[in-house]
């Protein structure tokens, strides 16, 4: 019993000791300095009038900060800004540094190194060699509203030729592309559209078809 009174003794002082020490330890590990790899955004500064073709759009940056830097980053976007506004047109190598890192405001952090720390672009005329082709074949075609029921196209499938920029193009699938016949009743022949997502133009072998009632 008198150990427990002797612990018990000024028990609000011991208490309040035991938080500030807590506290001390709280504030000198937020001001340890440690290393973290975050996420960024890479913006490139191209020529006037062109286009960069293969840049990555996101790296990652080493940082070294007090721990809470890292707790005022957070979510916030760290950006890699690199010039090529004086190269030439074709390919290149672009390389990537700790100074073309570029912080958030109020963030106090030292960038190491970037990956990747180069990377192979070219650059093309605006307007030009970015734009591409791509062809799908045996895209079913659709008659819309109630013809469905009582008349079938012929053929029933078409060649589709999507033109676009080459980054979308490639994640363009034949699911995403809607062939719609038009029809006229009176002649049994239908004119063709093909429906492709904005920014892109598209168009169908054979531009028309004929429409041949349906059995029943």
């Amino acid at each position: 019993m008198p150990l427990l009174r002797r612990l018990l003794a000024n028990w609000p002082l011991k208490l309040t000791s035991l938080l500030l020490a807590i506290l001390c330890w709280v504030v000198a590990t937020l001001e340890e300095p440690i290393g973290r790899r975050v996420r960024a955004r890479v913006e490139l500064d191209p020529p006037a009038d062109r286009v960069l073709i293969g840049a990555p759009t996101t790296a990652t940056v080493q940082l070294t900060a007090p721990a809470r830097e890292f707790l005022k980053l957070g979510d916030r976007p760290v950006t890699v800004l690199k010039s090529v506004i004086d190269s030439t047109e074709g390919s290149h190598t672009v390389d990537l540094t700790a100074a073309d890192v570029i912080l958030p405001r109020g963030i106090s952090a030292r960038a190491l190194d970037v990956q990747p720390a180069s990377f192979a672009v070219r650059i093309v005329a605006k307007g030009g060699a970015e734009i591409r082709e791509r062809t799908w074949h045996a895209v079913p075609v659709a008659v819309p509203g109630p013809l469905e029921v009582r008349w079938l196209p012929i053929p029933d499938t078409v060649t589709v030729v999507v033109r676009g920029p080459a980054a979308r193009l490639a994640t363009l699938d034949a699911e995403s592309l809607i062939v719609l016949a038009r029809p006229d009743t009176s002649t049994g022949a239908a004119a063709l559209r093909v429906l492709v997502p904005a920014g892109m133009t598209g168009e169908t072998r054979p531009v028309a078809i004929r429409l041949q009632p349906r059995q029943h």
